[in-house]
């Protein structure tokens, strides 16, 4: 005896409205893994910004603790350690720019990223040096990616007189 032929097979497949739910559930999901990724690297670009800004500030100080210690006196013209208020040059036009730039000690570049402002201050027996590295809004050329916008860096050391 033959079987009858069935027309209902046990088997179930997937239906297309099961096929399309299963993408919008990878899909929403990707979307959010992406959205990590994209907060991942704001955080890394400003990271990096501020390990720039320190490595600025901690090389002004131990350049005025090099000619310090090399006995020039306190206002040797570039480099015055009288007190008050000095800003880097920016721009290679700027005055001090060989002294602080690629050809002499390599703190700032031609449109930095960045502005190096020092503050002397008189503390007794040795000078209180705050070294302040912001981004430089105003620069033409390079700028750091991401959202620097309100980093900023504060280096303070003493310097023997």
């Amino acid at each position: 005896m033959k079987r009858p032929i069935s027309r209902h097979s046990k088997e179930k497949g997937e239906s297309l409205v099961e096929v399309l739910a299963a993408l919008a559930i990878l899909l929403f999901i990707l979307v959010g893994v992406l959205q990590l990724f994209t907060m991942a690297l704001l955080s890394f670009h400003g990271t990096s910004a501020h390990t720039e800004m320190v490595q600025r500030g901690e090389a002004v100080v131990e350049i005025i603790r090099m000619v310090r210690s090399s006995g020039v006196s306190g206002n040797s013209g570039i480099l015055p350690l009288a007190v008050g208020n000095r800003q880097l040059p920016v721009a290679s036009t700027d005055t001090g720019f060989d002294f602080w730039g690629p050809a002499g000690f390599g703190v700032v570049e031609d449109q930095s990223r960045y502005r190096v402002t020092y503050v002397v201050a008189d503390g007794g027996t040795q000078w209180v040096v705050s070294v302040f590295v912001e981004p430089n809004t105003g620069s033409t050329g390079n700028k750091y990616l991401g959202s620097v916008g309100g980093k900023a860096v504060r280096y303070a050391a003493r310097v023997r007189k």
